[in-house]
């Protein structure tokens, strides 16, 4: 496209104001490839995502604006803002482009943007564009997701550095990746505490069941999935408070800045919407992390295999009775029960009195998952159906048990419990 008289230094003007952006754009290693990542998504095109359209469109004018053809960046961002005349991030660039042009752009938000909100939307254009630079190779599968049960049809996992949340679909090997989309945690990030911190957590949780919009003040937009937290890890952990949820966004708002939540993760409402028959099958698992390690899958398939084998040996050694061999398997600080309240001697106690009294017991596993869990090194959560039969007591129960690597290289349970 010709540039018009000027137009060159308008854009200069405009680039300096988003700085961040542009470093980005300038300076970060393989930033070249940013072209590719826009006209080719990661994410396959599932017909999900409502927002994606939006979202690369303002990343198009933002890199016309770094090959100073504002004229083209307009155009852009014109059309953006009828089309979606919602999405506030969109009106912020283009009121700047118009007040670069007429010489009166003096600060970003042409000056009418209150500090507080200018500062949430500077960062939501950064991981916005940070997300498409950074985009992991495709091939790649979060480390955290090692097993999925075979009754767990989709994973969620959600990258707060990133504001970003990837849906996974567990019909193929490697996991595929369904979609994904652009999301808004705690206003004072990860992680959470204590009750009103306004934190989101971190850790692997489970959807536990869906709450229409019209039950719900605007505020909570289409609807949401409530999450199990406060966790049996967090309750161990002294954690406290409640109400964390995956939901839309308030009506009208296209998108909340990166951290403008209580501790929820929220999302553009029509996305919400489109991905919520996926998340009424099942139990499906949400894995918060505050950043995303991708790995090669042939090392979770081996790291699968490690822990698969010590389950085995575990449920092996239960069977057999031998009580030494079958408590070898758990930590000096276990805890058990719904709230982790029985300690390891207590537990010890308990658990030879009743195998003693036990001429034979049978243990079945189904559905098993394990799942790393983020922000704990050497931390591994085991979800499973448990079948047991003595010969004088039968259940069927859903375990978690969470697997710890100890200070002499050996794996071991330090919580256990059934639901």
């Amino acid at each position: 496209m010709a540039h018009h008289p000027g137009t060159a230094s308008v854009a200069m003007t405009f680039m300096k104001r988003f700085a961040v952006i542009f470093l980005i754009f300038l300076f970060f290693p393989g930033w070249q490839s940013s072209q590719a990542a826009l006209d080719s998504p990661f994410a396959r095109d599932s017909g999900l995502s409502f927002s994606r359209q939006p979202e690369i469109s303002l990343l198009h004018a933002l890199e016309s604006l770094s090959e100073q053809q504002l004229d083209q960046a307009q155009g852009l961002i014109e059309q953006l803002v009828r089309e979606t005349p919602d999405f506030r991030l969109a009106h912020l660039v283009y009121a700047d482009i118009l007040a670069a042009r007429a010489g009166k752009l003096e600060d970003l938000g042409a000056g009418f943007v209150p500090e507080a909100k200018l500062v949430g939307l500077e960062d939501e254009i950064r991981r916005r564009w940070h997300h498409h630079v950074l985009q992991p190779d495709r091939e790649r599968t979060p480390s955290n997701l090692v097993r999925i049960g075979e009754n767990q049809p989709y994973v969620l996992v959600v990258d707060l550095d990133l504001s970003r949340m990837y849906v996974f679909a567990n019909n193929a090997h490697p996991l595929r990746l369904v979609e994904d989309f652009y999301v808004s945690g705690g206003k004072r990030g990860p992680v959470k505490y204590r009750e009103g911190d306004q934190r989101t957590p971190v850790g692997v949780y489970f959807i536990q069941g869906h709450i229409p919009g019209r039950n719900l003040p605007h505020y909570f937009g289409w609807g949401a999935f409530p999450l199990d937290y406060p966790n049996a890890w967090d309750r161990k952990q002294g954690r406290t408070g409640s109400g964390i949820w995956l939901h839309g966004n308030p009506t009208g708002v296209f998108s909340r800045p990166p951290q403008a939540s209580d501790g929820c993760v929220t999302m553009h409402n029509e996305d919400l919407e489109n991905i919520a028959p996926l998340l009424k099958e099942g139990r499906i698992p949400v894995v918060l992390a505050r950043s995303v390690e991708w790995v090669d899958p042939e090392d979770l398939q081996r790291f699968n295999a490690e822990m698969s084998l010590r389950l085995e040996q575990w449920r092996r050694d239960w069977e057999s009775r031998d009580t030494q061999a079958y408590l070898r398997h758990y930590s000096r600080d276990f805890r058990s029960g719904s709230g982790g309240d029985q300690d390891y001697a207590a537990w010890v106690k308990h658990k030879q009195r009743v195998i003693a009294g036990k001429k034979e017991i049978r243990v079945r596993l189904h559905n098993l998952s394990i799942l790393r869990y983020p922000e704990e090194q050497g931390l591994v959560l085991a979800v499973f159906d448990q079948d047991y039969w003595s010969d004088n007591f039968q259940s069927k129960s859903l375990k978690h048990q969470y697997w710890r690597q100890e200070k002499d290289g050996q794996w071991r349970i330090v919580y256990e419990g059934t639901f």
